[in-house]
């Protein structure tokens, strides 16, 4: 009998010791965190939201918040927990036949304090209407890797000339922890996305060879050639033999050239032997168009690094996308908040793969309108299998041998 009554006494002790935790992480839970929204940096003409979203993501406990601020910029987040927090504020405005993109983040912040107060600085951006819309990267099954490609889409409602359009990644080659601290010739580091390898579109005569009118996309191929094929990938690839486009390695005969798809021109960077590899754990993208001559042999490299970059200035950027190995690394950023104020990953490497924007809207025609919010974390989606001109992406009327 004694035991019984021990038994229950010690049960009774549990429970209560047990209850007395559930109340102490009832009253940790009930944090209340004050966050203010900064725009004191950009320019008084641009027009501003009326309010922002303000977003807390919670990574390690898989824990979400989304709240509005009111018109003063403010918000009040009576409902996280413990813990270390990526926060990110967007808002976004059309004025004059443009759209206004509004961004920021705070990183690996921790709260653990009631009423802690957070200062969001944003940064703005102009919706172009040239988009990263699809980027297959991470290889397919099998090892293989030589059937990467990147399509770049007109989302806007005006024909537009891909003569001289770059395409290339941003340093460092695999996201990280570390603080690069850029020295850059003139100007300040922040004003600047700094570039590893990047390709270009041929440019000659009047710049008006390769018209891209809106729905329509180009594909920019590691190598134009059938993945499918044999000797190559059969069964767990694509055909890429009608992309546009191909980042064609000279001097080797391992990838024979397309005679058919346009051969990029290499800008900065080295080549990866007989092909140009990009991680298959991802890196971050941009095209931009240059305005001025881009020398191949000066570069920029940061304090106590021998990483060697291409400075291109921000305001040169047309879109980009980061990309990371998996969601433990969304925050370790490589890419200027106001290109891109999140990041996306498809979590795994060679399984077919690829990232995709999310559609917007359809118009009466049947033209697929994307978002383009800045915001990988919110812009793109996952796709089980890579596919070039997903969702009826137009081939542009240039392109023979894919029609």
């Amino acid at each position: 009998m004694k035991k019984y009554i021990v038994f229950a006494v010690l049960l009774a002790f549990i429970s209560c010791e047990q209850f007395n935790e559930v109340k102490d992480v009832e009253s940790i839970a009930n944090i209340t965190t004050n966050v203010t929204i900064s725009t004191s940096n950009i320019d008084n003409d641009i027009p501003k939201p009326e309010s922002f979203t303000v977003k807390f993501i919670n990574y390690e406990d898989k824990y979400e918040v989304v709240k509005t601020t009111d018109a003063s910029g403010n918000v009040s987040v009576n409902d996280i927990i413990p813990g270390i927090y990526s926060i990110t504020a967007s808002g976004e405005i059309a004025d004059k036949g443009f759209t206004y993109f509004f961004n920021g983040t705070l990183a690996n912040e921790i709260i653990t304090e009631n009423n802690k107060s957070l200062t969001i600085n944003m940064s703005a951006s102009k919706a172009g209407s040239l988009i990263l819309k699809e980027i297959y990267y991470n290889g397919s099954v099998g090892y293989y890797f030589r059937d990467q490609f990147y399509e770049i889409y007109n989302n806007g409602d005006e024909t537009q000339y891909v003569d001289g359009l770059c395409l290339g990644i941003l340093q460092p080659t695999l996201a990280t922890t570390t603080s690069y601290l850029w020295i850059v010739p003139e100007g300040n580091p922040e004003d600047y996305a700094f570039f590893g390898v990047t390709w270009q579109v041929p440019l000659f005569g009047d710049g008006k060879n390769y018209p891209l009118e809106p729905g329509e996309s180009i594909i920019i191929a590691q190598n134009a050639l059938n993945h499918n094929g044999p000797n190559r990938n059969p069964g767990n690839s694509l055909d890429l033999t009608g992309a546009e486009f191909e980042t064609f390695i000279y001097d080797q005969t391992v990838n024979p050239d397309n005679p058919d798809a346009i051969n990029m021109e290499l800008v900065f960077g080295t080549t990866f032997g007989t092909q140009w590899l990009a991680s298959v754990f991802g890196c971050a993208y941009a095209i931009f168009y240059p305005e001025g001559e881009i020398d191949p042999n000066t570069w920029v490299q940061p304090e106590g690094s021998s990483t060697k970059a291409k400075e291109i200035p921000i305001d040169w950027v047309v879109d980009g996308v980061e990309l990371v190995n998996n969601e433990t690394r969304i925050t370790w950023k490589r890419m200027p908040t106001s290109i891109d104020a999140g990041a996306t990953f498809t979590g795994e490497t060679y399984q077919g793969k690829s990232v995709s924007r999310r559609i917007k809207e359809t118009t009466e025609d049947g033209r697929v309108i994307y978002w383009d919010t800045n915001n990988s974390s919110e812009d793109f989606q996952v796709n089980p299998k890579a596919e070039a001109h997903r969702n009826g992406a137009k081939i542009p009327s240039w392109n023979y041998w894919a029609n």
